[in-house]
């Protein structure tokens, strides 16, 4: 599984959601995919987090950057994907995340 995260304003972020959903559910739905919200722990602004089967399907997306599973903040908001699969990795955020 692939992670990638872009900072990302209220502008982009509607954008960005319905191209992945677009390709989520093109793709049949698969487990290993998901978008999330949440908030940079060191800035405070919005992030986007985002979850693929591999590296060929990254470059679909503008302005992502590759992270490791370690660099992933606790807390994000499952925006496309499977719950099951969200709460493998982070916890609901205490407030919720607004773009």
């Amino acid at each position: 599984m692939l992670w990638a995260k872009k900072v990302i304003g209220p502008a982009d972020w509607s954008q960005t959601q319905d191209q992945f959903e677009e390709l989520f559910v093109k793709l049949g739905g698969p487990k290993q995919m998901m978008l999330a919200a949440a908030c940079d722990p060191a800035s405070g602004q919005s992030i986007l987090l985002m979850s693929l089967p591999n590296t060929t399907f990254l470059g679909f997306f503008s302005g992502f950057e590759r992270v490791t599973e370690d660099a992933l903040p606790s807390e994000a908001a499952l925006l496309v994907g499977h719950n099951d699969e969200l709460l493998k990795h982070f916890r609901y955020p205490a407030r919720r995340i607004v773009p």
